[in-house]
């Protein structure tokens, strides 16, 4: 780390929502409902909190709906309930909470589960998966088109994790948290095509913890959350690292920007895996995070939504 890098500002980080989710992950801001929407892989759940007329999470808001299966992302979808990806697939949730498959690109990869994903400005949704056998790279990267056509963007993926888009929807970023890696893709908008693949940020950049989720600000910078790093790395657009934010767990797990005006960075983080000691250490472990970003960034995109 260069002497360029801002020290951690532990005042702007609060707590958001205390909760125990054992693999909370996917938040996702809707803007015009004021509600946070998030997953909880392991004990397989669709969350959301709605805000409250003070600018905070309601947590009496709160609801959490079980899964039969693990899910690693929920989006909405324009004409309501959700598209997930699961541990069988894309699924689609109706309002009354009917699942239906609508797709299944792995099948034949049994140990897979997809793991992360969100929707393009177009309403395509990009949704990454994993081997849960720890196999190398046997998972991908997908789109879905709003019409239900699929596209494998990206294979020999390791563990497919956070994703993002550049405000001007020119550059896509992509992690492989297998390969302690996030990559930067040239992003056609108007096709949903990838060119000019490169390392943005390498195992070289951040030792302590392995990239997670992320999201991108309006000024171009990216905002990872660092699994076992116990913190939120800013990285500048040419990779080099801006600002590291602590938070007071070790396994944040991904971000995503909302609130009043979009300024707030929501964090999600898990609780397993982690030992007794660890869990006393860190009690809010499970919970949701709330870091004021001195920036914004835009809410997320519902699914079949076009801008």
């Amino acid at each position: 780390m260069t002497n360029k890098v801002k020290s951690s500002c532990d005042a702007c980080v609060s707590l958001a929502f205390h909760g125990t989710d054992e693999l909370g992950e996917g938040p996702h801001w809707s803007a015009p409902e004021k509600t946070l929407y998030w997953v909880d892989i392991v004990n397989p759940a669709l969350q959301s909190i709605k805000m409250g007329a003070d600018g905070t999470l309601d947590e009496k808001t709160f609801i959490r709906r079980q899964m039969p299966e693990m899910v690693g992302l929920a989006v909405p979808r324009v004409e309501g309930g959700f598209i997930a990806g699961s541990e069988s697939g894309i699924l689609a949730i109706d309002p009354s909470g009917k699942i239906t498959t609508l797709a299944q690109p792995e099948a034949h990869l049994p140990d897979n589960r997809f793991n992360d994903g969100k929707c393009d400005a177009r309403g395509r949704l990009w949704a990454s998966s994993l081997s849960m056998s720890d196999t190398s790279e046997q998972a991908s990267l997908w789109r879905i088109d709003p019409d239900g056509s699929l596209s494998c963007m990206m294979d020999k993926v390791n563990i497919g994790n956070g994703l993002g888009w550049s405000d001007d929807n020119r550059t896509f970023y992509f992690t492989d948290s297998g390969k302690a890696t996030i990559y930067r893709f040239d992003f056609d908008l108007e096709s949903g095509t990838l060119s000019n693949r490169s390392v943005f940020a390498g195992p070289d950049k951040y030792r302590k913890g392995v990239p997670d989720g992320l999201a991108v600000d309006i000024e171009g910078y990216v905002w990872s959350a660092q699994w076992d790093g116990a913190c939120i790395i800013r990285y500048a657009p040419d990779g080099s690292i801006d600002r590291i934010i602590n938070v007071p767990v070790p396994r944040p797990t991904s971000c995503s920007f909302g609130g009043v005006d979009g300024s707030t960075l929501f964090v999600t983080s898990a609780r397993v895996g982690l030992s007794e000691t660890q869990l006393a250490e860190a009690p809010l472990s499970g919970s949701l995070f709330a870091i004021e970003s001195g920036t914004t960034g835009k809410p997320g995109q519902s699914f079949g939504a076009t801008v």
